[in-house]
């Protein structure tokens, strides 16, 4: 029978989706004689047996048809009727401004449920679409997706009601995701919005949530399972080990919300994080079980395909891990339906095919990192089963000595997991230094132990969910009570196993690391020198391939030189814009040191300043290692990315002022500081050093004569930088009677800068200050639109009464002063220049 081009199917799925109306009118009129000819003319080549030709044409209609799709879907997502909507009636919205956002009283909201929702701490957040928004008192259609934050003690009772596919109505207010406008980092608001999350919203009370529709008879069939499982497991699972509870949920519902970050983060550390993300392999564990009990039952052939294509459905709409479930799905049922319609359907077939079906159900998936691993793992597992089956064959030993089958089918089996685990990390790991800027040499030796765990916990699981649900199955003598409980202590088992062996890379750091993500002339030089490796006929060629494919690496890895910082001339200061924080980097000569690091104000939240905007930004600026690491004070708003930075950057010092002895996060940094050999040192006032060309002052704090039970905004380091006719001072967060102790100190230069302390808030930069010392330029870090009200308008008046220049990164991103000790200058990412 004649083999279908895989690119074939993909492009006439395309077509399919076009003429169905998801792209805009004039893009279609434009790209749809084009796209119908090249599908024609393959289709015609395929049919006349020239299967090159079809290739060709069918290659070429699959990238424009999917390019128009997803031009459209991007258009969509950026600029939602919803956006459109708030901006028009409160202002700020709009994705292509700066913002932020006009506040506003709470407006009546229906949106559609996306997810069950998610219980927190101490408030629900619920994934939505809203559909409709009540602007002046009349209702109007919109469409986009948001987060909301459902506040109070009610949310936690009430959150059961909330489900996916339900329709709420509720009070909310508006407000657009954070961006941080530095070289280097991305536009976190237009990733989110490509990923379905246009705005946040919040919603003071549980009380105000109300469920006016429900879902469809699937979609409560889904959530009436989806509860039942997270019943069992907590009956069953939990009572051995919370985590491991939370790991089997994960991995039968792709509920993750029971997770702690710190087991995250050591899953992602250690390179086993997917086995708890629904994808290919759990979807493979769901089909050869369901196979199995089916062959059990007596049933064979087509009923067989037909029936584990309907169960793999179900799971699903049940499962709620979103696209990756329904990638794996989609490349299960394909190549099941090709097997009940007689189609010996090469897998490599069945993956293109599938990767087609998803490009036109879900345009801006294509672009996503899940997308790219799915099916760059699929290949990378068909590949190397190829090559590992077509070894085995030639190798197989003389079956006719004495346990000889036995012992090769085992060494068959160890290597052809490790051959698939390292061809996967071969495959993959510049998708995840690129993604995720994290690089594991762990995972392959630990996804030996963690896959078939991972399979334990899900079988385990869904016996325990069966037991749970239908006692009547259990076999006579046992009671479904202790078939549940053995499934239950299995699956905690399993899933405890998969966290603890994580642990390896704690003992194991070096098999870890961060690093800056590859640039794409480094990823081409990559993949082109591993397809040549793979298909190259001659053996110099694939020699050369080799050695290109290994020089490539080592730049993935970061370990290959590459451009690093040049000597700064003078003295260059960079304050980053990392929202209602502070971060600073200040250069002079050879020498780098960060100040402050950024972070949450309150220190709530999961997103880390330090590995996702600070570290970005100095990998752009060639930084691989700072000199020094100097945290002003303990608050979280300047210390929380600083374990990031010092497990990448490892600071040759780490710098204090005034030690808190009961607070932990300080306690924890110095403690990671000595065990990557940066040694602590305080800071105190008199001392001065000569940093580069530049010398630095320590103005404040002095020594304590009283041990601090908390951590003080007074108690800022604060320091004067002095190159030539420059100085600059950098206040911390200190406030009116610091400052009026350091006057006295300040030097008197031609050309005076002042990092504004305490984000310009109102007790800060007093006239006595700024009377005194006059600084030309002041720069402010403060977030967009915080709930500070920093800057107050009281200390830009006084900042304005004396001529200086201002420059806030909520306005202007990051701000950069370099000086040739001279002159100075100021250019900022909205490339305003003085």
């Amino acid at each position: 029978m004649a083999v279908v081009p895989p690119a074939l199917p993909a492009a006439l799925a395309v077509l399919g989706g076009a003429v169905i109306g998801t792209v805009s009118e004039a893009s279609f009129r434009l790209a749809l004689p084009i796209l119908a000819a090249l599908c024609v003319s393959a289709a015609v080549a395929w049919w006349r047996g020239a299967l090159l030709a079809s290739a060709a044409c069918a290659g070429p209609a699959f990238l424009l048809a999917t390019t128009v799709l997803s031009a459209d879907a991007r258009e969509s997502a950026l600029h939602s009727s919803l956006r459109t909507t708030l901006d028009k009636a409160v202002g700020g919205f709009l994705i292509d401004s700066l913002g932020p956002e006009i506040d506003h009283d709470p407006l009546l909201v229906r949106a559609q449920l996306l997810e069950d929702a998610a219980i927190r701490q101490d408030y629900a957040s619920l994934r939505a679409t809203v559909t409709a928004l009540a602007v002046r008192g009349r209702w109007q259609n919109v469409e986009g997706g948001v987060t909301l934050t459902v506040s109070g003690e009610a949310a936690a009772s009430l959150a059961g009601e909330w489900l996916a596919g339900r329709v709420v109505e509720t009070r909310a207010t508006f407000r657009r995701p954070a961006r941080y406008l530095n070289d280097g980092v991305a536009d976190f608001e237009r990733q989110l919005a490509l990923d379905g999350t246009t705005l946040f919203g919040s919603v003071k009370s549980g009380l105000l949530v109300d469920v006016i529709q429900p879902g469809s008879m699937l979609q409560e069939s889904a959530a009436t399972v989806r509860r039942h499982v997270r019943s069992a497991v907590r009956r069953w699972v939990a009572p051995h080990d919370a985590t491991a509870a939370a790991i089997v949920t994960a991995v039968l519902i792709g509920d993750r919300t029971g997770l702690p970050d710190e087991v995250t983060d050591r899953l992602q550390r250690a390179g086993t994080y997917h086995v708890i993300a629904i994808s290919g392999g759990n979807i493979a564990v769901l089909a050869g079980l369901s196979f199995g009990l089916l062959a059990l039952a007596g049933l064979h052939g087509r009923a067989r395909a037909l029936i584990v294509i309907a169960v793999l459905l179900v799971y699903a709409q049940i499962a709620s891990a979103g696209p990756s479930v329904w990638r794996a799905t989609m490349m299960a049922i394909v190549y099941l339906s090709a097997r009940l319609l007689d189609h010996r359907t090469p897998p490599w077939q069945a993956t293109m095919l599938a990767a087609g079906a998803m490009a036109v159900v879900s345009p801006l998936d294509v672009r996503s990192a899940g997308f790219v691993l799915t099916f760059g793992a699929t290949g990378a597992l068909l590949e190397s089963a190829r090559r590992i089956s077509a070894a085995v064959i030639r190798l197989k030993p003389d079956s006719t000595i004495a346990g000889g089958g036995v012992s090769f089918a085992i060494a068959r089996w160890v290597a052809a997991s490790i051959g698939a685990s390292v061809a996967v990390e071969i495959a993959l790991m510049p998708v995840s230094a690129q993604s995720f800027s994290r690089v594991t040499l762990a995972g392959p030796l630990l996804n030996l132990l963690a896959v078939p765990l991972m399979a334990v916990a899900q079988v385990a699981g869904l016996a325990v969910a069966g037991f749970d649900a239908w006692p009547a199955i259990a076999r006579p003598g046992l009671g479904a009570e202790a078939m549940a409980e053995a499934a239950g202590w299995l699956a905690a088992a399993a899933a405890s196993g998969i966290v603890e062996s994580a642990r390896f890379v704690e003992a194991a750091p070096g098999l870890a690391w961060r690093v800056p993500p590859p640039g794409i002339l480094l990823l081409a030089v990559y993949y082109g020198a591993l397809l040549v490796g793979l298909f190259a006929k001659g053996l110099w060629l694939r020699l050369a391939a080799a050695a290109v494919l290994a020089c490539a690496l080592t730049g993935v890895v970061g370990a290959a030189p590459r451009h690093t910082a040049h000597p700064v001339r003078g003295v260059h200061l960079t304050v980053l814009d990392v929202g209602q924080g502070e971060a600073m980097l200040l250069q002079s000569g050879a020498s780098r040191l960060q100040i402050d690091a950024g972070g949450q104000p309150f220190g709530s939240g999961t997103f880390d300043i330090g590995a996702r905007v600070v570290a970005p930004a100095l990998w752009t600026h060639g930084l691989s290692r700072l000199d020094a690491l100097l945290v002003t004070h303990g608050d979280p708003d300047h210390i929380g990315g600083a374990p990031v930075l010092i497990e990448t950057f490892r600071p040759r010092l780490l710098w204090e002022g005034i030690v808190v002895p009961r607070h932990e996060p300080s306690r924890r940094l110095r403690e990671r500081a000595e065990a990557t050999g940066g040694g602590p040192r305080l800071l105190r006032a008199g001392e001065s050093f000569s940093w580069g060309d530049a010398r630095v002052r320590v103005l404040h704090p002095p020594e304590p004569d009283w041990e601090r039970p908390r951590v003080r905004n007074d108690d800022s380091v604060v320091l004067e930088v002095m190159c030539g006719d420059v100085a600059m001072v950098l206040t911390g967060d200190v406030g009116a009677e610091v400052e009026r102790d350091i006057v006295p100190q300040l030097t008197p230069a031609r050309i005076r800068i002042l990092k504004v302390g305490h984000h310009g808030s109102r007790t800060s930069s007093s006239s006595l200050l700024l009377e005194a010392w006059r600084p030309q330029i002041a720069l402010i870090s403060a977030g967009r639109g915080n709930t500070f009200g920093h800057p107050a308008p009281e200390v830009i008046e006084r900042l304005e009464s004396i001529g200086a220049q201002i420059y806030r990164t909520d306005r202007h991103g990051q701000i950069t002063v370099e000086s040739d000790c001279r002159t100075a200058f100021v250019r900022t990412f909205t490339n305003e220049i003085r």
